[in-house]
């Protein structure tokens, strides 16, 4: 796939610069640094995160948006009112993203010369690449994250998000929740009336759970009927609100009240020095008191 290296100048829509020959190239030393930083990781965030850091050292850009991919990245900040945006577009198509031209947008706080521009030019000719390695690993990541019917994590989400909060508890102190949701009388929606209508409704489980929840919190589908949900509380209190909270939105669910299907819950907070095991039996046994203490109940551990 062929990228072009042509410059637009967004303050001035119908003006387009060819890269310049003019002022002195990028000593090789700083051109290999440069390189050499790009190719230190694959993942999204934080190659946009170096690349400007990298660029605003040799070009002096202002900001940086990679938007066009996601629209958390974003570097830096312009602070004059008359700052100069300048467009590279990317030439081609990345796969598993629609076809609709994408660019990168860099903004200067005063107009860029042609040495600079040239030099912003030929630094983004090596970025390109890199970006589209590192937007096709984030594509096959998120497949490999993501549950493909209900849309939410699965299980390799789910260990993923779970390290990364056990991680942060013990570095910072920072208790975190957990939910382990089992549907009640899901068997039967099987049995009796198919797998397809039984997808139907988990897809509602899944949505039911997930407006159930707020920003920080995150739902997973764990394996066939079970699901599970990693909350940003610090207290039981504010677990059990999570967890009832849930269960109403199950039960107002037009779809699920028709097959009766509820939820037992089982939940535990975050304690010091629990690994990845032990939190997770906790709320595992307290979802099986739920259970046997007559289903479509929450049980903490």
């Amino acid at each position: 796939m062929d990228f072009t290296t042509t410059i637009y100048d967004s303050t001035v829509h119908d003006n387009y610069y060819a890269p310049a020959d003019a002022g002195s190239p990028i000593p090789a030393t700083q051109l290999n640094a440069f390189i050499n930083q790009l190719l230190s990781t694959i993942d999204l965030d934080t190659l946009g995160a170096v690349y400007f850091r990298q660029l605003s050292q040799i070009t002096g850009v202002a900001s940086l948006c990679i938007t066009d991919y996601a629209r958390q990245l974003v570097f830096g900040e312009h602070t004059h009112s008359r700052s100069v945006g300048i467009e590279l577009p990317l030439v081609g198509r990345l796969s598993g993203l629609p076809d609709q031209p994408k660019s990168v947008y860099y903004t200067f706080n005063k107009e860029p010369g042609s040495s600079v521009r040239a030099r912003l030019a030929q630094l983004h000719q090596l970025f390109t690449p890199q970006l589209r390695h590192a937007v096709e690993y984030a594509r096959l990541r998120t497949l490999a994250t993501k549950d493909s019917l209900t849309g939410l994590g699965n299980r390799n989400g789910f260990n993923d998000a779970y390290s990364r909060l056990i991680c942060r508890a013990q570095r910072h102190m920072q208790s975190f929740g957990l939910l382990v949701i089992d549907l009640d009388n899901f068997k039967a929606i099987n049995d009796s009336r198919g797998h397809r209508e039984g997808d139907s409704v988990l897809i509602d489980v899944a949505s039911q759970i997930s407006q159930s929840l707020r920003g920080e919190d995150e739902a997973f589908r764990f394996g066939g009927d079970e699901f599970c949900c990693l909350l940003d509380c610090q207290s039981g209190e504010h677990l059990k609100a999570a967890a009832i909270r849930l269960r109403e939105r199950i039960r107002t669910s037009a779809l699920l009240s028709r097959h009766n299907v509820t939820v037992s819950v089982g939940g535990a907070n975050y304690r010091d020095n629990d690994d990845m095991n032990a939190l997770f039996d906790r709320a595992d046994k307290a979802l099986y008191k739920a259970k046997a203490g007559g289903k479509n109940a929450y049980q903490a551990a």
